[in-house]
């Protein structure tokens, strides 16, 4: 999940949104769990236009945003931004995803790839990628 702070609000940029959404200079998570960045773009009378939203974890999230795509929205780009524990490095990544899968088991658990072949699970413990079922691809976007 992302918090907000009251001292990040942007009044001028939030009076040009419009009725229901609110600017912010900056956000905060509330968890150090990966999170996703998806730029996609909207195509009106008016023009094409890039937007980019930031969704939090679990996995499940992302699909449904993915899956509510409506008339004139396409999907640019997924990029995972993962924590240190998820990506075995020092630093926090953010990597283009290329594919899911999910474990029937367990809501919670996830394998990621990202672009360069690398795969991160999201699973306490041992895992096996036979134990997952492969759920969406997003290759097509790269």
């Amino acid at each position: 999940m992302f918090i907000t702070d009251v001292s990040a609000h942007h009044p001028f940029m939030s009076g040009l949104l419009g009725t229901g959404k609110d600017a912010w200079r900056a956000v905060g998570i509330t968890t150090p769990n990966e999170w996703f960045y998806v730029s996609y773009a909207v195509s009106t009378q008016e023009g094409r236009f890039s937007e980019t939203v930031m969704i939090s974890n679990p996995a499940n999230e992302l699909v449904a945003f993915f899956d509510r795509e409506s008339k004139g929205v396409s999907i640019v780009g997924i990029q995972l931004v993962s924590p240190p524990f998820l990506n075995g490095s020092a630093h926090w990544k953010m990597e283009p995803l290329i594919r899911i899968w999910k474990k029937p088991s367990d809501p919670l658990a996830h394998v990621y790839e990202v672009a360069d072949g690398k795969q991160y699970c999201r699973a306490y413990g041992t895992w096996d990628i036979s134990e997952y079922e492969f759920w969406k691809e997003f290759t097509s976007l790269q």
